[in-house]
């Protein structure tokens, strides 16, 4: 879509690596949950790989936009909630309590996964858990050798790796997929050259880029 609809070359570099950890979860514990949260597509994968589908069938499930919700409509699973952020899905979890009668979630996650939704949850008075089922190693790549013009980031472990092997350049348009990817850029660099992308998805990424390019 890049190169033919924008005019772009895109090469894909894997900052990080995923993997899955060994967890336990009975059809008991799963059953003492009203509520289950999701905010990457990974977490949504490996806790599905280990779990039936069908234990969660009649429970409230909380997603991100973009490749989590996808994810869950993979495997059959309609969230009642759907945010583009963490923030904003804390905020409608808080908002929807009393309707959905939401009093007790699980949140699988990965070992580097921001503990933001936790606190909303925790403090709106509903019970909150997480549990660790992928867990992702950093995996820097040098590139600063390759002319980029822009380099778009899907998570705040990428900007971190990069960081590791390459520098941050005032000449490169950074894109991110979220506020909180956006956030971890600026530790880093200014981010006056930086966009977050409207919807946390490739596509509207690069149509982020396209535009900031095209009028810049």
């Amino acid at each position: 879509m890049a190169k033919e609809d924008f005019g772009m070359n895109l090469f894909c570099k894997s900052f990080t690596k995923i993997k899955k950890t060994d967890f336990m979860c009975t059809p008991f514990t799963l059953e003492s949950y009203d509520s289950f949260a999701f905010t990457s597509a990974n977490a949504v994968q490996y806790f599905l790989e280990n779990i039936d589908k069908k234990l969660l069938a009649k429970k409230n499930i909380f997603s991100l936009q973009g490749a989590t919700r996808e994810e869950l409509l993979l495997k059959e699973l309609v969230p009642n909630i759907i945010a583009p952020n963490v923030d904003e899905l804390g905020k409608l979890i808080k908002w929807k309590k009393e309707e959905l009668n939401i009093q007790k979630i699980l949140h699988p996650i990965g070992n580097l996964t921001l503990p933001d939704l936790r606190y909303v949850v925790i403090g709106s008075g509903m019970t909150y858990q997480d549990i660790n089922v992928y867990h992702t190693e950093l995996n820097p790549i040098p590139v600063d050798a390759i002319p980029f013009k822009a380099i778009l980031f899907f998570s705040p472990s990428a900007i971190d790796s990069f960081s590791m092997a390459n520098r941050f350049s005032s000449d490169r348009v950074y894109v991110c997929i979220g506020n909180t990817t956006f956030t971890r850029l600026q530790y880093y660099t200014d981010t006056h050259n930086a966009v977050i992308a409207k919807k946390p998805t490739p596509e509207a990424m690069i149509m982020a880029l396209s535009k900031k390019m095209r009028y810049d």
